[in-house]
């Protein structure tokens, strides 16, 4: 144990370590400052987090109650937006971030320049740009887990220095910042083995003395206190208020996530192989570091582990637990842009730990560098001269995307969220209820939409996620009393026993005994009540009308026609969007609803109306299905000349394996002949 200590000597930062930090944090926060996103975004939960810590509410599962109370007085600070000062903490979160790893990679490598290399290659990496200019539990997240093994460090170098009652005293604190990190984000938990091992020969001098074992543990408890802030607050019931955690059972089960798999990121389909997540994320490294950053990365560990195994030993299992182990357990499937984009964020963490092996990898490099022009016998002028343009070739492969990933992070004017919030409710009447399904809809509507606009529309909303759930029920009887709603007491145990059906007759009865409401909407199709109710698609959301309702279907086609022509196109310009990110899958999502859409018209005769609106829905996401439908209206139209074109459209670029390719020659074949024949 002595020589595992003996190989990580203190080192206290000079004068020109702390400039070159403070310099860095500066360039860092002025670049992520410049990008912020000043609207709500879709991506992660940050519809929710704006909010909820907006209205001081509960958010979803653990809860995140520390995050909460800092975005609540951040919030309401009055600088522009209410979403660009939630989004703004991660800009600041993420800066300090920066600035505590480049002291802890000044301290390991000794090396100023490989420090601020390897912190350049993070700070300008895709997901930790994107990630630090949105309203996101991951930054704090970040910033506690360097915080705390920078502590770890400290506690370390004063047990190193001779300086054992400071070691422990040291200690007593890093053992209170580890129980707060634990109240904001329960991946932290990857992080404390690495801080027992770099701490571990103070920790057992610690064990050895009752008194500051008591207080390390009385103050570890100490920084859970922030939960108390979920019962407090839900007693209350607060709009935004996630499994209601004002009882024990309830708050039990909101912080250990049971509702969400606990071990698991989220209860759903699994990978086909545990391992796929794995892969996963080593691609993703590829895309953030690239190829070179991963050699360094690896000729960095070989580095670490000969001369500061010390540091390797607690480095390297972090990496292990929060870049293996971690996507092991949380096996779930990687289907599209949303499950990928939900996933990825639970990246930054190992890509962090594996900086650390960046910065002792490029440390080599120059090492070997500088060793060799001391060989050639070189003026001093040359050799500092050789090792410039030694770290200009290493930077230069990462400085080279910089203006690209740029064009891909920049949230500045990203109205995606607002744009899709106004679309979704502008053709809803007030007095309507609208039930809301998926994450998009429900966090920019429920969550946002109703907690941060000042003139909000009269339209009740309801989550058909939580719909029929008891606790959600009372929530609904609070805040919508006028709503007529079952006895929870009679019928609850039928959620767990007959969930599907049981929430099917809830909206049976809800439409059946409440005359008042102006007219019922969903945001999902299959509520099960489809026997009896007709879900006609309105705008980005479906109507509920009885089967027996008498529908106007000319009136019907012009709203469609009306509504799709003047649709706000804020961001739906899908090329801008990276392969992962969500506004794919939002843009993807308008255009089903125009697809719903022609699909009615064109079964009542509307063929003019839906081949204006099938055009729409290829313009706004070309899936070669509407095109095909598109020429299939047109050639019921009898506008050969049109379909013809789409076709040839079709066939020049489909795949000749693609049945509906050869379709497509056929038809063109068939109105060439028509033509002959006139």
């Amino acid at each position: 144990m002595d020589r595992y200590g003996k190989s990580v000597p203190p080192y206290r930062l000079d004068r020109g370590d702390k400039l070159v930090a403070l310099a860095v944090t500066v360039f860092f926060f002025l670049l992520y400052f410049l990008t912020c996103s000043h609207y709500v975004n879709i991506a992660g939960d940050s519809p929710e987090l704006i909010g909820g810590t907006y209205s001081l509410g509960i958010l979803h599962p653990p809860g995140y109650p520390t995050y909460t109370m800092v975005g609540y007085v951040v919030s309401h600070i009055p600088i522009g937006s209410i979403a660009f000062r939630v989004n703004l903490m991660s800009v600041i979160f993420h800066s300090a971030a920066i600035l505590i790893l480049f002291i802890i990679l000044k301290k390991i490598t000794l090396n100023r320049t490989a420090s601020l290399i390897a912190v350049f290659i993070l700070g300008t990496s895709y997901l930790f740009w994107f990630y630090s200019l949105l309203a996101e539990v991951f930054p704090i997240n970040d910033f506690f887990a360097v915080l705390l093994i920078l502590m770890a460090i400290w506690v370390r170098e004063r047990w190193l220095s001779g300086n054992c009652e400071g070691s422990k005293r040291l200690f007593v604190l890093l053992a209170f910042l580890c129980g707060l990190s634990l109240t904001h984000h329960q991946t932290i938990l990857l992080v404390f083995p690495v801080v027992v091992l770099i701490t571990l020969r103070p920790l057992l001098e610690v064990l050895k003395k009752p008194r500051y074992l008591i207080l390390s543990v009385a103050v570890f408890i100490l920084g859970l206190l922030p939960y108390i802030y979920l019962p407090i607050r839900a007693s209350s019931q607060p709009y935004m208020n996630f499994g209601d955690p004002s009882s024990f059972s309830s708050f039990f089960n909101v912080v250990t996530r049971r509702t969400y798999g606990s071990t698991r990121l989220w209860i759903g389909p699994s990978a086909a192989h545990r391992m796929d997540l794995v892969f996963d994320y080593l691609n993703t490294l590829n895309k953030e570091v690239y190829i070179l950053g991963i050699l360094l990365g690896i000729l960095g560990m070989f580095r670490m582990a000969r001369r500061r195994m010390g540091d390797f030993l607690p480095l390297m299992t972090g990496f292990i637990l929060a870049g293996i182990i971690f996507p092991l357990m949380a096996n779930v499937e990687l289907h599209g842009p949303f499950e990928i984009s939900t996933i990825e964020r639970f990246y930054l963490l190992p890509t962090i730990f594996f900086c650390f092996f960046i910065a002792s990898g490029i440390e080599q490099i120059l090492a070997w560098i500088r060793k060799g022009a001391s060989r050639l016998d070189l003026r001093e002028g040359l050799r500092h001269g050789l090792v410039i343009v030694a770290v200009l070739l290493i930077i230069f492969p990462f400085i080279l995307p910089f203006h690209r990933t740029l064009d891909s992070v920049n949230l500045r004017n990203d109205t995606i969220g607002e744009a899709y919030t106004d679309n979704l409710l502008s053709p809803i009447e007030d007095g309507a209820v609208l039930i809301l399904a998926g994450d998009v809809p429900v966090e920019t509507v429920d969550f946002y939409y109703r907690m941060c606009y000042e003139n909000k529309r009269d339209v009740t909303t309801i989550i058909w996620s939580f719909w029929g759930l008891p606790w959600y029920m009372d929530h609904l009887r609070k805040w919508y009393p006028e709503l007529k709603l079952p006895d929870t007491n009679e019928t609850g145990d039928l959620f767990a026993k007959k969930g599907k059906y049981y929430k099917a007759w809830l909206v049976d009865y809800l439409i059946k005994n409440n005359p008042q409401v102006t007219d019922f909407y969903t945001i999902e199709k299959n509520l099960g009540i489809e026997r009896d109710y007709e879900m006609l698609p309105y705008g980005l959301a479906y109507k509920i009308v009885p089967l027996d309702a008498p529908i106007d279907y000319d009136e019907y086609a012009g709203f469609l026609v009306n509504y799709f022509g003047n649709l706000d196109r804020r961001g739906l310009d899908y090329p801008l969007y990276g392969e992962n990110r969500r506004e794919i899958f939002l843009i993807q999502y308008y255009s089903m609803y125009m697809n719903e859409a022609v699909t009615v018209l064109r079964d009542n005769g509307q063929l003019e109306e839906a081949s204006i609106i099938c055009a729409s829905a290829f313009e706004t996401y070309p899936f070669k299905e509407y095109e095909w439908k598109a020429a299939d209206i047109f050639m019921e139209m009898g506008s050969n000349d049109n379909a013809e074109e789409i076709l040839r459209d079709y066939a020049d670029r489909g795949l000749y394996y693609d049945e509906k390719t050869w379709q497509a020659l056929i038809d063109i074949e068939k109105i060439e002949a028509e033509k002959g024949a006139e």
